[in-house]
């Protein structure tokens, strides 16, 4: 009888992995094809605007629409500890959704724009 309880607790389990894991994807990829674009625009002025010396062909080239592309939960740059929610950026480090993009070509840039906040934080 042990032995029934534990494999239907098993197999419990994994449906409902199973299915978290569908609906993270499903998600994911939601979120991406409808802030990609937006994200790629506000990437672009933020380069612009902290990399003077970057051409318009470099910049255009960097953030575009072959760029590799995930939703994340939080900012991993914010330096907030998870026990101090009264801190005004708890919400961007640990439940803000960010869209991250990765530079295309040689380049090891990332992007992440912030889906809540409308603003993006790059990092080299």
């Amino acid at each position: 009888m042990r032995f029934v309880v534990i494999i239907l607790v098993l197999l419990a389990s994994l449906k409902v992995w199973t299915q978290d894991r569908m609906y993270r994807s499903v998600v994911g990829e939601a979120l991406v094809e409808a802030y990609r674009d937006r994200a790629i625009e506000v990437c672009r002025k933020q380069t612009a605007k902290t990399v003077p010396v970057a051409s318009a062909r470099t910049v255009a080239d960097l953030w575009s629409v072959a760029s590799a592309a995930e939703i994340t939960l939080g900012a991993s740059d914010v330096n907030v500890a998870l026990w101090d929610t009264e801190n005004p950026l708890w919400q961007q480090r640990f439940r803000n959704p960010h869209l991250v993009l990765t530079g295309t070509r040689d380049s090891n840039a990332h992007c992440a724009y912030d889906l809540q906040a409308g603003v993006a934080t790059l990092s080299p």
